[in-house]
């Protein structure tokens, strides 16, 4: 059995995955990080992407809108405003949502209206980004 470490994805609502995994793969500010056992520990921030970990043996995929990620030998910890695993993000909602973020992007009002409207289309690209991304790699294996 591969050696694992505890991956825990805090967003400020609620813990969205504590759980043992034998890899990850994130994108940090400065480009993708691999993280597997025993890493060294480090504090990297993240940007809005989907994030790949490794659950016994089975690849799965998340995504997070920025935050941080600290690895120390208690494990890998994963604090963003908001974060959703591919398997629970519903794309029949997300694409409805994004058609809306856009529409409102073409309407000209007040700057926070035009940066909320990012901010909300930004997450709504990187969740379907991340359920495209566990399509592709449905059924991948460690080893």
């Amino acid at each position: 059995m591969p050696k694992t470490f505890n991956l825990k994805v805090i967003t400020p609502n609620s813990t969205i995955l504590n759980t043992a995994v034998e890899q990850i793969i994130a994108r940090s500010i400065d480009g993708e990080i691999g993280i597997l056992p025993e890493h060294i520990p480090v504090i990297t921030p993240l940007t809005s992407a989907p994030f790949q970990y490794w659950e016994g043996g089975e690849r799965k995929v998340a995504a997070v809108l920025g935050g941080m990620m600290e690895v120390s030998k208690e494990g890998v910890t994963i604090i963003s405003d908001h974060a959703a695993l591919a398997e629970n993000i519903d794309t029949v909602v997300a694409e409805k949502e994004k058609e809306l973020a856009q529409a409102k992007l073409t309407q000209k009002k007040d700057k926070v209206d035009i940066q909320k409207a990012e901010m909300e289309l930004t997450r709504l690209l990187v969740m379907l980004e991340a359920v495209e991304l566990a399509k592709r790699l449905k059924n991948t294996r460690v080893g």
